[in-house]
């Protein structure tokens, strides 16, 4: 009887979903669903949360293959040599790789001031194709815009990440992250088609605005799109595009010898990823909520009810009318006119985007700086490159462990602190071992230090985005995302600072680090917690926290010890007045501090 019950039941749920129509939750109530429970309800690993993590997740590989695949491309050339044409033997003789003699005047110019006329670089065995160097001669005096092919596609990401992130408040995640990856597909298939150096740089500038909105993007929509249950796994997911990519740039290196059919490969994904984005990506249930679309919120209910084969109760799902949350999510088309006023007035709120912007700008600085020279690693570069990327398999692995057993500010500063020693290692310990030993210890110290910052990178960002209140999360984001930017922009230039010690720039990440294990500290924690939408439902932090309550109870005292000093009045009967209720009120006032709030 009960195994025929529950194939009834199983029938019955079956004609559920088949036959469910919007016109089921379609009232005001549906304005105050809280979506962290319709995620719950439908399942921790709810198919239609998976699809939508996988979606949002999966443009980080372009991003990571078109940023990886420069160290290939823009890779130092030591073979050279600056060749006169015959044309011109009589007139002018190359005296080194750099550097001719005009034979009338007996001035010295150098190979690039004629290249295309008189001279030419000859590459030996390497076409003229074959990375951006050789293209466009970036040899000599030119050797150091090289970089600029990196720090110019992250400059842009800087500007995305916040105008973007901005956009995806007032507009929705959806537009924008459609809009993103458009413009940055379209900007790369042309990139791959540059004439001249300063045509790609300023194409890849345009092509880092839309994939740094579409990730930063991503991150947020990660810990929107799932239940909190699932949040522990959306780094593992992430990863798991950006490490394909990273491995994706190294095989087109080792198998096609064009630079512009290795670009044009790695965009290739984001030029299917376009086609099937326009149909099937979905908005983000938060944002709905948020900006109280009734229709919208039933219609994208009703899409997860079809895909996950199964009804959930909403009124299960509601939240209290009257509830501080709720009652102000109806003010989010004000407050997101002015949402960076809002935070720079907020004391608490602009305390916590100084230094999450401090924090990314040093993850960025580390990671950028272990990669892009991961290829110096290694006397064999692709064993350094390659090794730089499977590290952070281990990392995401590692990185949901934590988050199941840890809260997020402890595994943050732990991580911070294990990056900064691996980092310290890496500089102090070879000077004590023999050849033997420093090479293990200068390929070893750097990886760890790399697994140990992917981890944060998993942790962190996810943190920031539970932590940030729906209303303003995207334009929060994407302003630390701007600040955090500059790290990434001046990593490629770091090795310049080596001139003054050759580990200058590891102590000095190692020591940066180092503080942001302490101001990490500093962060609430989030772990658990639901997303909220409205402004008054946003966490202080334990730092900022102690600081209010210290005040508070100071200006108690204060204001207890005045009132003790006071000299009553007495009235002509010998009486003391007492005072009014409007100046109890306005003592009562006082009492409270408003800096914090």
């Amino acid at each position: 009887k009960d195994k025929r019950r529950k194939e009834e039941d199983d029938d019955e749920d079956e004609k559920w979903y088949k036959n469910w129509k919007p016109e089921l939750v379609k009232s005001n109530d549906i304005l105050t669903v809280d979506p962290d429970l319709v995620w719950q309800k439908f399942g921790t690993f709810g198919r239609y949360q998976f699809l939508n993590l996988v979606m949002v997740s999966a443009p980080s590989l372009i991003y990571s293959a078109l940023m990886m695949v420069m160290p290939f491309l823009s890779e130092e050339q030591h073979a050279f040599s600056c060749v006169v044409d015959e044309k011109f033997q009589d007139q002018y003789l190359a005296l080194d790789k750099c550097t001719v003699s005009d034979l009338s005047s007996g001035r010295n110019r150098t190979c690039h001031d004629l290249s295309g006329t008189a001279t030419k670089f000859y590459y030996g065995n390497y076409s003229k194709d074959y990375t951006l160097t050789t293209a466009f001669d970036l040899v000599c005096e030119r050797s150091d815009w090289r970089e600029h092919g990196s720090s110019s596609f992250l400059f842009g990401a800087m500007f995305g990440a916040t105008i973007l992130s901005y956009l995806s408040d007032k507009l929705g995640r959806r537009k924008s992250f459609l809009l993103s990856i458009t413009i940055s597909v379209a900007v790369n298939c042309a990139t791959a088609l540059s004439p001249h150096y300063f045509v790609f740089l300023a194409l890849r500038f345009i092509a880092g605005f839309g994939l740094g909105g579409n990730l930063n993007i991503g991150y947020v929509m990660m810990s929107e799109v799932v239940a909190p249950a699932m949040r522990e796994y959306t780094p593992f997911v992430g990863a798991f595009f950006w490490v394909f990519g990273y491995m994706f740039a190294g095989m087109a290196r080792m198998y096609i010898d064009s630079w512009r059919w290795i670009y044009f490969t790695c965009t290739f994904p984001g030029v299917m990823a376009v086609l099937v984005y326009f149909k099937y990506f979905p908005e983000s249930l938060h944002w709905q909520v948020s900006t109280r679309q009734k229709e919208a919120i039933t219609l994208h209910i009703q899409r997860a009810t079809r895909i996950n084969k199964m009804q959930i109760n909403v009124q299960d799902c509601l939240t209290e009318p009257n509830s501080e949350d709720v009652s102000h999510t109806s003010d989010q088309p004000e407050t997101s006119k002015n949402m960076y006023m809002l935070i720079f007035k907020t004391p608490k709120l602009l305390y916590h985007f100084l230094l999450s912007s401090y924090l990314m700008i040093v993850m960025n600085l580390t990671y950028w700086a272990l990669s892009l020279f991961s290829t110096e690693l290694s006397e064999h570069k692709m064993t350094g490159f390659f090794l730089s990327g499977i590290i952070e398999f281990p990392a995401a692995i590692l990185a949901v462990l934590l988050l199941k057993l840890m809260n997020r500010r402890p595994v943050s500063c732990l991580m911070f602190v294990l990056t900064a020693l691996s980092l310290a290692i890496a500089v102090f310990l070879p000077v004590y071992l023999d050849e033997s030993g420093k090479r293990t210890v200068t390929i070893l110290c750097p990886l760890l230090a790399k697994m140990f910052n992917s981890i944060v990178w998993s942790v962190l960002p996810l943190a920031m985005s539970e932590m940030i209140p729906t209303v303003i999360r995207n334009s929060f984001s994407g302003g630390v995302c701007f600040l955090g930017d500059a790290g990434s922009v001046v990593a490629p230039y770091l090795e310049y600072l080596n001139r003054f010690g050759s580990n200058t720039a590891s102590i000095l990440i190692a020591i940066l680090t180092g503080i942001c294990a302490i101001g990490v500290m500093t962060m609430p924690e989030t772990k658990g917690v639901h997303l909220k939408s409205g402004m008054e439902t946003f966490d202080e932090g334990p730092f900022l926290r102690t600081i209010r309550r210290t005040f508070s109870r100071k200006l108690d005292s204060e204001i207890s010890i005045s009132k003790d000093e006071e000299v009553p009045i007495i009235t002509g009967n010998g009486s003391v007045p007492t005072p009014t209720k409007n100046e109890e009120t306005i003592a009562d006032s006082e009492k409270r501090p408003t800096f914090f709030h």
